[in-house]
């Protein structure tokens, strides 16, 4: 059996192009929540409340929810789930009740996913595409 078949089955590339074109298309929607968070932490020293922000935040993580797979539940799919879902739990927080405690944790949250996704994309990047 040759190296480059041994992982199949772990991380498959079938079609490196569409595969990192996507991942570029999550870290946008992840670079923009993030700063929607970053702005309305900011808020907060302002003492307004950004309803319309949190608002097009929430459909931001709502729409990052929706990128996991959940016919094939994995460990990884349901860890970007929970976390996703706690990063809607802040954003709903500040909204509802102008409570800012969880934005720091949600900030902390997505900057760990998007460092996650530069490794994945230039692990996919270097992988040979079966075929």
């Amino acid at each position: 059996m040759n190296g480059e078949k041994t992982v199949k089955g772990i991380f498959v590339v079938d079609n490196k192009e569409a595969t990192f074109n996507a991942i570029n298309n999550i870290k946008k929607i992840i670079n923009i929540t993030l700063n929607q968070i970053q702005v309305l932490k900011d808020e907060k020293k302002n003492k307004t409340h950004p309803t319309k922000l949190c608002e097009d935040t929430i459909k931001n993580l709502y729409l990052l929810i929706d990128t996991i797979d959940k016919k094939r539940p994995t460990p990884i799919s349901k860890d970007l789930d929970y976390l996703y879902k706690h990063c809607l739990f802040s954003v709903v927080r500040v909204r509802d009740n102008k409570d800012f405690d969880f934005l720091d944790g949600c900030i902390q949250i997505l900057d760990d996913i998007t460092e996650g996704w530069d490794r994945v994309g230039l692990a996919v990047k270097k992988a040979p595409a079966f075929g």
